[in-house]
């Protein structure tokens, strides 16, 4: 018995995907500017810091959220920290689990790329007279984001497609709308086909995104100073 397929449901109920695809984007975005702002800290502070305890806390943080599965993380911010007080919205829940996992991954990126640029090059800046700081704002990092941004662009396309686990915390993102309106209209295979064209089309935003930075920010052959 063959299936049914209605276009008329993906032409109908499309534009109630809208608003679930813009808060897909908001959630994606603003886990991102959290997980890298986490990650370029941690990374910074790790390599400059001389206190071995430092370094190991930060690679225990990496080995714990790489870890633990993102859907057991945004339940812990949902349902676990009001507990403690802190009580989340359900995007507030989504954004910062998928910060804290995102981080993880985005921090053994730049702590790869911290080793690509040669020491040589911050030891110049202070022989320059620059000072810790102003040798990593010159120097060091404009060296490791660009060994990091083509791995880090490829992870962000990973971290969008995991928005879909925030369907879990009651967050109406693209998966969160197929599965409401799943179980109204019964019509499985064109709703989700609304939701795999709708995650395509923003991957592909961010793939030709890296394949552009590719193309013109990294040296053929090359992934850093010595």
């Amino acid at each position: 018995m063959g299936y049914d397929f209605d276009w008329a449901v993906i032409i109908r109920f499309f534009p109630r995907f809208l608003p679930a695809i813009w808060l897909t984007i908001e959630v994606f975005v603003l886990a991102q500017l959290l997980s890298l702002a986490i990650a370029l800290v941690f990374s910074v502070s790790a390599n400059a810091a001389r206190n071995p305890l430092f370094r190991r806390a930060t690679a225990l943080y990496s080995w714990i959220f790489r870890g633990l599965p993102e859907l057991v993380v945004l339940m812990f911010c949902f349902l676990a920290l009001p507990k403690l007080g802190i009580s989340l919205s359900p995007v507030q829940a989504a954004v910062i689990g998928l910060a804290l996992i995102a981080s993880a991954y985005e921090f053994e990126v730049l702590r790869g790329a911290f080793t690509a640029v040669s020491r040589h090059q911050s030891e110049a800046a202070w022989a320059l007279g620059l000072s810790k700081w102003n040798s990593y704002r010159h120097v060091i990092l404009p060296q490791v984001m660009r060994v990091a941004l083509p791995p880090l662009l490829t992870f962000a396309c990973t971290s969008l497609k995991r928005t879909s686990v925030a369907s879990a915390v009651a967050v109406v993102e693209i998966m969160g709308m197929a599965k409401r309106l799943i179980d109204v209209l019964q019509k499985p295979f064109e709703l989700m086909l609304i939701a795999m064209i709708s995650y395509i089309v923003l991957s592909s935003i961010i793939m030709a995104l890296e394949h552009t930075v590719r193309r013109r920010y990294v040296i053929p052959g090359r992934t850093g100073a010595r």
